[in-house]
């Protein structure tokens, strides 16, 4: 594919935790590559934690790593809330159609007095409301609020007990009337790799969705109907029974569109799913990755895998509720024996590459390893594409270069005028020195020529495909 220039030919690889580590050990031994242990020099380290890679250590150019360590400006729940604020809330998209509210429900951050003031003005008696620790996955820690009453009584608590401190936590408008599969709750997992950050490339992948055992009801206690994620699912009782049914394609769930009259009912496309649906998801993953960007650490080698959730309402409108660090990669129904494994080798292939083409000095794109990934963002992109489509044309003036040979011409000196009151006018004898050497100069002025220069632009706001959702 390109020259194996500095790179090792035998390569080796360490992996530290559980999530998926068969998938990844299969695909790069299938590479050529060699597991080591931890304390071995490694070429890449996959973890399943960002606090299991030693980043001060990580030689830049020479080792690869799974996680941005800064990460957590879209991976933990107000990481994410600030990050979506500060960029919405910038001058470039302040008249912006596509503002935040209509993707991401409403969030306050309950440690923020102003904000939970804010809540306590607008919430209403009756009305749903789901609290979220701001650093945990898989469910843990969430529970829902009804009503003013409830939030003020577990805000006093907290005080009172000093235990679960509000601070680490969030609460969302709970989105109450979602669409149903078959009277069941569901949202959909797709995936945002940043293969690269320096420079940045960033794809999208389509997902699965993921239904709950439990009919859905706005009124149940149960987290099982309200949490649709494998890890809460599993407490079922049913769910052994049932788990091939929790996890669906995208090609059955446009199935299930057409059979179920939802396609008719809204005059979708036949191939609604994998046209305006992933569009819209794919938009928005582009719009997390642009509100972290600046923040996001870039180092040579650094790479993550990201698992965005969304949900559809019963009118369709595609919701963001969160992003996930080392997603799941558990392989224990059909649909994600099928595709997480090559998710996990593709992933590899395209950190690799990029890896490498930087390393030797090569242009990293195109991306020849994409084939189910999207490419949605890549710096090298956009200035490829502004030399080839926006070069003008300015005036410059030509600097003349000052030999070191040649003496240093000096602008004349100003003249000096003889008073008019006076009949003559001596000179001081400073003065005549200085008007004696400058006529014996060269007092030709440069001349000064336009000169065709042609500048990269580079992107400073979202690009036209991704300008609106």
């Amino acid at each position: 594919m390109f020259p194996s220039k500095n790179i090792p030919r035998r390569r080796k690889f360490t992996i530290c935790g559980h999530n998926g580590n068969n998938l990844v050990q299969k695909a790069l031994t299938e590479k050529g590559w060699n597991l080591c242990n931890e304390e071995e020099q490694f070429h890449l380290i996959w973890t399943e934690l960002k606090s299991q890679i030693d980043y001060e250590q990580l030689i830049e150019g020479k080792q690869l790593a799974n996680h941005i360590p800064s990460s957590g400006c879209i991976t933990t729940k107000s990481g994410l809330l600030n990050s979506l604020r500060t960029y919405y809330n910038s001058n470039c998209l302040k008249e912006s159609s596509k503002e935040m509210n209509k993707f991401f429900p409403e969030t306050y951050r309950l440690g923020e007095s102003r904000e939970r003031e804010k809540l306590l003005n607008i919430i209403g008696d009756e009305e749903l409301w789901i609290c979220k620790p701001t650093n945990c996955n898989q469910g843990k820690g969430i529970f829902l609020i009804k009503g003013k009453q409830e939030l003020i009584n577990y805000i006093e608590k907290r005080k009172k007990t000093g235990k679960n401190n509000i601070s680490s936590r969030i609460i969302q408008r709970y989105i109450a009337s979602p669409m149903l599969i078959h009277g069941r709750k569901f949202d959909i997992r797709v995936y945002m790799l940043i293969g690269s950050t320096r420079p940045y490339n960033v794809f999208f992948h389509s997902g699965y969705l993921r239904l709950s055992v439990n009919l859905y009801s706005a009124e149940s206690t149960d987290l099982k109907t309200h949490l649709t994620n494998q890890y809460v699912q599993k407490r079922h009782p049913n769910y052994s029974e049932t788990k091939e049914d929790t996890v669906w394609s995208m090609e059955q769930f446009q199935k299930y569109l057409d059979e179920d009259g939802i396609t008719e009912k809204f005059n979708l496309k036949s191939n609604w799913v994998s046209t305006d649906l992933h569009t819209k998801m794919k938009d928005i993953a582009y719009h997390v990755f642009k509100s972290a960007q600046c923040r996001l650490t870039p180092k040579i080698g650094l790479f993550d895998l990201y698992g965005l959730d969304f949900m559809l309402d019963e009118n369709l409108d595609v919701w963001l509720l969160e992003v996930n660090t080392n997603p799941s990669m558990h392989t224990h129904c059909r649909v994600l024996s099928d595709m997480l494994p090559c998710l996990i080798d593709e992933t590899l292939d395209i950190s690799i590459e990029l890896f490498d083409k930087k390393v030797q000095g090569l242009p990293t794109y195109p991306v020849d390893s994409s084939k189910n990934f999207e490419l949605i963002f890549s710096a090298a992109k956009e200035y490829v594409q502004a030399n080839i489509e926006m070069p003008f044309t300015i005036n410059m003036p030509i600097i003349p270069k000052i030999s070191k040979s040649a003496p240093v011409q000096r602008k004349k000196p100003p003249s000096f005028k003889k008073p008019s009151n006076t009949a003559s006018y001596e000179l001081p004898q400073k003065c005549k020195k200085v008007l004696d050497h400058s006529s014996s100069a060269n007092n030709k002025k440069d001349e000064v020529q336009p000169v065709p220069l042609k500048l990269a632009l580079v992107e400073v706001s979202p690009t036209p495909e991704h300008s609106s959702l």
